[in-house]
């Protein structure tokens, strides 16, 4: 009788679960559980039914529960995703774990497995686990997208092309993972097969703004180019802020290419505009940023700190301020045999920003945390005896290095400040910290900011920084590299002469010209457009800055 009722009961519940009247489940479920608090069926319902409430302690207690009673791979797996949403990813992965050994076949719980890794900061083991999770189910669209995610995070291109193709056997028309595709050759110099990509996009999707944008990145366009007369001719009112940044800078470039520069330097101050009433950049936040910094070593720089641990991989620091040539200086070194080129990290500015810029008492412990953190990021990039660290920014973080990383060699580019000026006001990037270029007026009083606080740097570790004029280093590249290199105690290899041949991947603005020899006399492009650029210019000189 008791049980026939209990049945009845669980039964309407079951009706409202089907419903999705969730909350009904948990209202009269919770009553009933009370008669027969082992029914793994009622159980399953209140957890299911917390779930869809977005209630994951409640989950996480109903299905802890029906686990005691009952051990399916099912039962794992669900537990495993509750974890997951309460970022408990040690637990969630050893529940994964569990409902794999069950049913070593369960394709989603190696996609799930994977993900929790990725979390857990071990991506070797995630791809591991995205792969058997795509061995199992050819079709397993999200563990592929997974796989391209983190390819993708971890600079692995060729790989990662190797996914977007087979993603593409499944629908050879996906838009976004033809854009994706093209964009991954373009960071690898397959420009030609990029722009294919591109024009695949175009052809599906007339106004892809992004795909029409990379497009007139690689190529040179007239005023009859078919793509060009369509573009210059969308309905701006209709797009919304990002697509107006993207589109204003695809036509500033065009208008460039063909000498109306009117039109150049309209489009560009419009998309600067748009971006600068959205950004939170702060020059004055940053006037103060570079206060602290030149406070904390006023009175002692170089703390003479002794560090025992032993590097197997010593950090080169190419900085200076953005488009100063960097990525070249980078690609060039990048071709020795010893030397692995690892593009722009963030291990640096992230770690001090945690620790903060106000001098502490224990320096010691300051000092040895940046040491710690950056290298155990950097040992998983590269065995090689130099890995460079290209993030032109770090210029604000000489005092650091040479403390953290007595062992670190230091490069600083200086290029003529207005080509300096005029390459990062005419670039749109996509780092935000970056945001000092969308006005002239704080583009240039960010330049003075960055040349006093290396006039500080110099007359503090005048002997620890390498000092490279890009001007002289394009004259004579080789023996400019020569003497870098002796400072490395490398020799020089003839490999390095066929530099625009290296096989990497370069994700910065210069991801085309590093792929092409060296141009003579590029600082003086800005001269061109010196009309346009007072503002600029009157800042610099009544800063006493030469140009």
């Amino acid at each position: 009788m008791i049980s026939n009722f209990f049945d009845k009961k669980k039964q309407k519940i079951l009706e409202l679960y089907k419903e999705k009247k969730y909350q009904d489940v948990i209202k009269f479920g919770e009553k009933l559980i009370k008669k027969k608090s082992n029914d793994t069926q009622l159980i399953y319902l209140l957890g299911l039914s917390s779930i869809n409430l977005q209630k994951h302690l409640n989950a996480e207690k109903y299905f802890e529960k029906l686990l005691s009673l009952k051990k399916t791979y099912e039962i794992y797996y669900i537990y495993g995703n509750i974890l997951k949403s309460l970022k408990k990813y040690s637990e969630a992965s050893a529940s994964f774990e569990k409902a794999i050994e069950l049913n070593p076949n369960f394709s989603e719980a190696f996609n799930n497995l994977g993900n929790i890794k990725k979390s857990l900061n071990e991506p070797g083991k995630a791809i591991e686990c995205f792969k058997m999770a795509i061995k199992l189910k050819d079709n397993n669209i999200e563990a592929l997208f997974n796989l391209a995610s983190i390819y993708q995070e971890n600079n692995k291109f060729e790989d990662l092309i190797k996914i977007y193709k087979k993603l593409l056997q499944f629908d050879k028309n996906h838009i976004k993972t033809l854009y994706n595709l093209g964009s991954a050759y373009l960071f690898l110099g397959n420009i030609l097969e990029g722009k294919n990509y591109f024009e695949k996009v175009l052809k599906l999707d007339q106004s892809n703004i992004p795909s029409f944008r990379n497009y007139v990145s690689i190529t040179k366009i007239d005023k009859n180019d078919k793509l060009f007369k369509h573009f210059q001719n969308l309905n701006f009112d209709k797009l919304n802020n990002h697509e107006k940044i993207l589109i204003f800078d695809a036509l500033s470039k065009c208008y460039f290419d063909q000498k109306n520069n009117d039109l150049g330097f309209n489009y560009l101050e419009k998309l600067n505009v748009i971006k600068k009433e959205t950004t939170k950049f702060s020059l004055s936040k940053q006037q103060d940023k570079y206060k602290n910094i030149k406070e904390f070593f006023e009175s002692t720089a170089n703390f003479n700190l002794k560090f025992s641990d032993g590097i197997k991989s010593k950090p080169v620091f190419i900085l200076g301020m953005p488009r100063s040539g960097t990525s070249l200086l980078e690609q060039i070194l990048s071709t020795h045999s010893k030397i692995h080129g690892a593009g722009e990290l963030n291990y640096l500015e992230k770690i001090i920003n945690q620790l903060g810029l106000i001098k502490p008492k224990d320096i010691k412990y300051y000092f040895t945390e940046i040491r710690n953190y950056y290298y155990k990021n950097l040992s998983k990039i590269s065995e090689k005896p130099y890995i460079i660290d290209k993030t032109p920014l770090n210029c604000r973080w000489i005092g650091y290095i040479v403390n953290a990383f007595p062992e670190a060699k230091i490069i600083h580019i200086d290029r003529n400040p207005m080509a300096v000026c005029w390459s990062n006001y005419k670039t749109l990037f996509v780092d935000n910290g970056l945001d000092f270029s969308l006005s002239q007026e704080d583009m240039a009083k960010y330049f003075i900011l960055y040349n006093d606080l290396m006039k500080f740097w110099f007359k503090k570790f005048k002997n620890q920084i390498i000092n490279i004029n890009y001007e002289d280093f394009v004259k004579d590249f080789e023996l400019q590299t020569k003497n870098i290199l002796l400072k490395f105690d490398l020799d020089w290899e003839d490999e390095l002469r066929n530099y625009e041949k290296t096989h990497r991947v370069v994700k910065t603005a210069s991801f085309n010209q590093v792929r092409d020899k060296i141009k003579k006399n590029t600082s003086k492009q800005w001269e061109k457009y010196s009309d346009y650029l007072k503002p600029m210019q009157n800042i610099l000189k009544n800063n006493q800055i030469k140009f």
